[in-house]
Order: C-alpha cells, then sequence, then structure tokens
C-alpha cells in the first residue's frame, strides 16, 4: 500500500469499558461500554463528524483518539501508526502529527502566557528552533487565522472570544498537522462570528490539506463543514456516510429524530419532527438487542429486542446498523 492510501487517522474495533461498583449495601458491579466497536476512517484532506446525544461516547472516543486515554480494546492509527503503541522520539512525532482545538477558548489557553509562546509550544516541543525560525512561523500562523503578527506580543484576555479561538487554532496549525480533532470548535462562540471560524476552518483544509475529526452537536456545523458523518448512539455508530447522503435520505430510525429536532434552514419550511419515546437508557443497563429499541417509532418486534443489528453497507456508500435494512 502506498503512503498515500493510508488514512491519516483510522480508527478499528475501538472499545473503551469500565467497571463501576453501585449500591451501598449489596455492591453490585457493572460493566460499562462507554465505546463499542467503533470502526472508521478519515482520507487526507477530508472531514469526518461524530455526532450524537450527550452520553452517547463522543468524548470517550476522542479522548482514545488523543491518547488521553487508553483502549479496553482496538487501535488507533495515525499515518499507519498505532498511537497506543509509540514511545519516545515516535511519541513526539505524533504530537506534531496531531493536534486538537477544543470548545471553550476562555480555558485552552493558559491566561499568563503570551500569543506567541501559546502558540509557539507544539513548535518547540518538537526541537530546538531558532528564535528567528520561531516568529517567522508564529506570524505566518497569524496571518493564515486572520490576526496581525504584532498580536504575538499580547495576552490571551486582550482577545474576544472569536479571536481566541483564532489563536488555538494558530497554535494547532504551527506543527503543520495531518489531523486536527475539533471538539465541538464553535459552540461557545456568538452566533455572529461561528460562520467565520467555519469558514476559517475550510480555508485552512484547502491550504494545508490537514484533515479533521469533528465532535459536534450542531447539525449545521457539521453539514457545512464534514465530508462523512457518523451517529453514535450508547456507545457505537448506528449509521455512517457521505455527508450529503446522511442529511437528504437518513436511514437509521434514530439518525431520521435526531435531524428533525434541528431547527429548519428557512423559517417557512415545514417538517415533521419524531418525537423519541423517553430518555437514553443508562449505560449501566444498555436494553438487549438494539439500543434503541425502547425509544425507537419503527421497531418490529421480538427480533430488535433480542437480536442486535450488524452494521451493513446500503449501497448508497452508507451503512446502517437496524434490521429495517
Amino acid at each position: 500500500m502506498l503512503k498515500s492510501d493510508i488514512p491519516v487517522l483510522e480508527v478499528r474495533n475501538l472499545a473503551r469499558h469500565f467497571d463501576i461498583t453501585s449500591g451501598l449495601i449489596a455492591r453490585q458491579r457493572h460493566l460499562v461500554k462507554a465505546v463499542d466497536g467503533l470502526n472508521f476512517a478519515i482520507p487526507a484532506g477530508q472531514t469526518l463528524a461524530l455526532v450524537g446525544e450527550s452520553g452517547c461516547g463522543k468524548t470517550t472516543a476522542t479522548r482514545m483518539i488523543l491518547r488521553l486515554d487508553t483502549p479496553t480494546q482496538g487501535k488507533v492509527l495515525v499515518d499507519g501508526q498505532d498511537v497506543h503503541a509509540l514511545k519516545g522520539a515516535g511519541l513526539r512525532g505524533l504530537r506534531s502529527r496531531m493536534q486538537a482545538v477544543f470548545q471553550d477558548p476562555w480555558s485552552s489557553l493558559n491566561p499568563r502566557m503570551r500569543v506567541r509562546d501559546l502558540i509557539a509550544e507544539p513548535l518547540l516541543a518538537q526541537g530546538r528552533p531558532s528564535r528567528k525560525e520561531v516568529d517567522r512561523r508564529v506570524a505566518k500562523v497569524l496571518d493564515d487565522v486572520g490576526l496581525r503578527p504584532d498580536h504575538a506580543g499580547n495576552f490571551p484576555h486582550e482577545f474576544s472570544g472569536g479571536q481566541r479561538q483564532r489563536i488555538a487554532i494558530a497554535s494547532a496549525l504551527i506543527s503543520q498537522p495531518g489531523l486536527i480533532v475539533l471538539d465541538e470548535p464553535v459552540s461557545a462562540l456568538d452566533v455572529s462570528i461561528r460562520s467565520q471560524i467555519m469558514n476559517l476552518f475550510k480555508d485552512i483544509q484547502q491550504e494545508y490539506g490537514v484533515s479533521y475529526l469533528l465532535v459536534a452537536h450542531d447539525l449545521a456545523t457539521t453539514r457545512y463543514l464534514a465530508d462523512q458523518i457518523a451517529v453514535m448512539y450508547l456507545g457505537k455508530i448506528v449509521e455512517i456516510g457521505p455527508s450529503e447522503e446522511i442529511f437528504t435520505n437518513p436511514r437509521h430510525p434514530y439518525t431520521k429524530a435526531l435531524f428533525s429536532a434541528a431547527l429548519p434552514g428557512h423559517p417557512d419550511d415545514v417538517h415533521d419532527e419524531i418525537i423519541l419515546e423517553g430518555e437514553m437508557p443508562s449505560p449501566l443497563a444498555v436494553p438487549s438487542g438494539c439500543a434503541f429499541n425502547p425509544r425507537c417509532h419503527l421497531r418490529i418486534g421480538e427480533i430488535c429486542e433480542r437480536r442486535t443489528p450488524a452494521l451493513k453497507e446500503t449501497g448508497s456508500g452508507s451503512a446502517v446498523s437496524c434490521h429495517l435494512y
């Protein structure tokens, strides 16, 4: 296989299980499957979005991909290398190839460091570049994210929320990564500047050829940025495929309900909202069969209650985990 054929990020059968003890008198142990068998890949220069309700496993999956948590099973491969097997120089190289932009620019930037030092941190972790080279690279990425080079001497509190997020993006860019994890990157920003930051992500992807793993609950952001979408429910992917295919022709009942609850693109647009029964079950007591069956408006009886559906291709570039297909 040529190097160009290797996905920037590949997740193989990734799982994270936790042993939980409950009860004050009669202590009981439970196995919580926060993430259970994820499989997906992101080619160079593309974006995959993980979407789903709070508690579906997006954050746990992201932590394992960023090497902040250890998988119970499975692998995370960046440029074909198992990130959890790397040590020493290999691990330092990974840090330069994979960066992250988090939700809240208030808390993700050290308030006691000047912008120049914040942005240069990933570059300095790779080695000892000259002061002249650091200044040149910092000025370049500041310009790329729409800030002036003379902003390098300021502190984070001197900037607006949108500008702070631009600083976080510049810090992620300076090591020229192949993959950037975007964890709810615009949800903490004012609505008026969200589109500016989303356009900035698009421009950066075009110039740098970087791939994004987008973790989001805002479907408008997801549709604008993502090439592929993976919908998660209780630790599993229930539907995955090209963004436009998923949005225009969702197949899984959960995906349909999730998208029906989103605000329409125009006030005059009319669509039927699907009201789900109950709430998402506790990970301590996942229903048998299809985990979504107690809330599903299209369930078909015993098969949904007893058999767990496999993730199967639909013939349109998508795959869905549902007995209806």
